[in-house]
């Protein structure tokens, strides 16, 4: 199944957000304007770690041709001006020497960098998973949001999110043939049913080496996944509901409250995705 697509675009979240969730509204400049390209900075939230070298040709060859025909984003900073969204027109721009370029001047705050960044590099040319990843990872701990709400607020499903934070549960090695292409992310989400490193590189190699499929890396993997016993399902008591609603919300993640034989009795289960969530959830349960 393709991924979801984002459901809001940048001029969506800079000009609709509203409600206690949003983040403050920038304003926007009467109009496009020039600025002399030195007095530009790159993002210094720029989710896109490695540029593709031929899509920045191809990019170079239209700005030479028909110019820049997006303006490039920027926000006041000091004396100068600082890329919001558009680095590669800015990158590509500086490549063949052009001296001013096309901008939108909006006073975006701090908190909101990122989410821009992110969302303007989803729209337009997808990140390399492990990127994403570390965008999501990025973007909540930096606006402290759960899951759930940055995933309404990005107009993604709450596990698109989660399943691509997991993913830097990922040794070092299956990481860099997720980035390559060589793995793809049906082949990780299998792979991490692998509770051993180990076993989890040899895996993601085979599937490089051999060219397997997700389903053969599923069959591979579910012999060796831990078998959990099937609980009768019982309907859950309203307050029991409310109870892992709220503990939901004030944590940031998954909380299941499970009811014992005797009454009043039972246990807390609270699901972590990677080691900064165990410190995340501890900081605020101490």
């Amino acid at each position: 199944m393709a991924e979801r697509k984002l459901g809001r675009g940048l001029d969506g979240l800079l000009r609709g957000l509203t409600g206690q969730d949003a983040a403050p509204q920038p304003t926007l400049a009467a109009a496009t304007s020039t600025l002399h390209i030195g007095l530009l900075d790159p993002n210094p939230h720029q989710p896109r770690q490695v540029m593709d070298s031929g899509a920045l040709e191809h990019l170079k060859e239209s700005i030479r041709e028909h110019g820049i025909l997006q303006p490039i984003m920027v926000r006041p900073h000091g004396p100068r001006y600082q890329i919001v969204a558009g680095e590669r027109r800015f990158r590509a721009a500086q490549a063949i020497g052009l001296t001013e370029v096309p901008v939108v001047v909006r006073e975006v705050p701090d908190d909101q960098m990122l989410e821009v960044a992110l969302i303007e590099n989803l729209q337009r040319q997808d990140l390399d998973p492990i990127e994403k990843a570390q965008s999501f990872r990025s973007y909540l701990d930096t606006t402290a949001q759960t899951q759930e709400q940055a995933a309404k607020r990005l107009g993604l499903d709450r596990s698109t999110i989660a399943n691509m934070v997991r993913l830097l549960e990922l040794p070092e090695p299956v990481q860099g043939l997720l980035r390559t292409g060589q793995v793809a992310m049906g082949h990780a989400r299998a792979i991490l049913g692998l509770g051993d490193k180990r076993r989890q590189v040899d895996l993601a190699e085979r599937v490089a080496r051999e060219g397997l499929s997700v389903r053969q890396v599923e069959r591979l993997v579910a012999p060796a996944a831990p078998r959990t016993k099937r609980k009768r399902r019982t309907e859950k008591d309203t307050n029991v509901r409310e109870v892992e609603s709220r503990l939901r919300e004030a944590l940031g993640t998954k909380v299941t409250v499970e009811e014992g034989q005797k009454p009043g009795s039972g246990r807390i289960v609270i699901e972590f995705y990677t080691l900064d969530d165990v410190d995340r959830i501890l900081a605020k349960l101490v």
